[in-house]
């Protein structure tokens, strides 16, 4: 079986489908990857085979002007027509030369079911962990619905074949999704020795994300000057973690090391909100400081701290000192690490990418 995944230039987006990727390749199927330029390193990094489509496109070419991302909470989809404006072109193409047998692709790349829907094959939406609930995401789309239909060029573009949902069921998992146990992926590196010795006191990373923007920087920036007060160790990491000048006397930059590598050492995760980020520390058992910046990061802060394995600061007053005292009061109550640890465990117990890759192969 031939699969093409379709996706946006979103390191994110990739890292969280890449285990099923993996999976059919596993399985013996052929796996290629379309994405523009500016991911394809990343993709061949993983270890899969990268098609350049919609040439340099980037999120920072495409991003509308003026648009304020610094606590805006609707959900803006035009980045994301843009960059499909820039990529049907090319994937229409490579589906006619490569002709694979099914399509998998991501919430908000529209380039993939297009081409899909007009070859005649199936194709497969992969969610990337809490999906964006549906009236926030009703509404982006109603704002970009002109833009869509002129894009389809008068094609009505088929639904999924299958959906699947990597979102715990008690955190609401999508209506008739296909369940698939999230598999935290964030890039390869070398284990320093300092992560393999426990820490003397309880260690706490913050991680602003992996998409550099001057909130994301502010927040960093905030959460290092609340946590300098309490008696923990800070690992910092992340887009704008070179952008703070002075780092408290309790904090160190990391580098880059997977959250999935880290998070195991940590009492606390301190982070932007963003679905990636979330699952790892879900799949890990360790409750979470949410700093929600843009888009569904709020709604994801609220459906997290809903549950109980959470709290979160609020964008207009995330200084230093709401920041420490969230903090304290998640390491000083051991009701948010049960929780969360009950949440790793639902997730533990959903069906592996190798599972789905077997429901993918029969739809074809």
């Amino acid at each position: 079986m031939r699969v093409l995944f379709t996706m946006n230039p979103a390191p994110g987006h990739l890292f969280s489908m890449v285990p099923l990727a993996w999976a059919l390749h596993l399985r013996g199927d052929q796996v290629l990857v379309a994405v523009p330029r500016p991911l394809h390193q990343q993709v061949r990094r993983a270890g899969l085979t990268a098609a350049v489509v919609g040439g340099d496109a980037s999120f920072f070419e495409l991003w509308p002007a003026g648009l304020d991302l610094g606590g805006n909470e609707e959900l803006d989809l035009d980045v994301f027509v843009a960059i499909a404006e820039r990529t049907r072109d090319d994937v229409g193409a490579l589906v006619r030369a490569w002709r694979p047998d099914l399509v998998v692709t991501e919430p908000v790349e529209y380039a993939g079911p297009l081409a899909a829907t007009r070859a005649g094959i199936p194709w497969v939406l992969q969610h990337w962990g809490l999906p964006v609930p549906e009236p926030i995401h009703r509404a982006a789309l109603g704002r970009v619905e002109g833009r869509l239909r002129r894009l389809y060029g008068g094609t009505e573009v088929d639904p999924p074949a299958l959906t699947v949902d990597t979102c715990p069921p008690s955190l609401g998992a999508v209506p008739g999704g296909t369940p698939m146990r999230y598999v935290p992926y964030n890039a390869a590196c070398t284990v320093p020795d300092w992560l393999l010795t426990p820490p003397p006191r309880p260690r706490v990373c913050v991680s602003m994300g992996t998409v550099p923007i001057p909130e994301g920087v502010d927040g960093l920036a905030a959460a290092l000057r609340g946590l300098s007060e309490l008696d923990v160790e800070v690992v910092v990491s992340g887009a704008g973690v070179h952008d703070v000048p002075d780092l408290p006397a309790n904090a160190r930059r990391i580098g880059w090391i997977p959250h999935n590598q880290v998070l195991p050492t940590c009492a606390l995760f301190v982070h932007h909100g963003g679905s990636g980020s979330s699952m790892a520390a879900l799949t890990i058992g360790r409750p979470q400081l949410l700093m929600p910046q843009m888009c569904d990061q709020f709604a994801i802060a609220d459906r997290l701290t809903a549950a109980g394995a959470a709290r979160s600061v609020p964008f207009r007053g995330r200084g230093a000192e709401t920041v420490r005292a969230e903090a304290a009061k998640l390491l000083g109550d051991d009701g948010y690490a049960a929780r969360a640890a009950a949440l790793a465990a639902e997730i533990a117990a959903m069906p592996s990418p190798l599972a789905v890759a077997d429901r993918l192969a029969a739809l074809t």
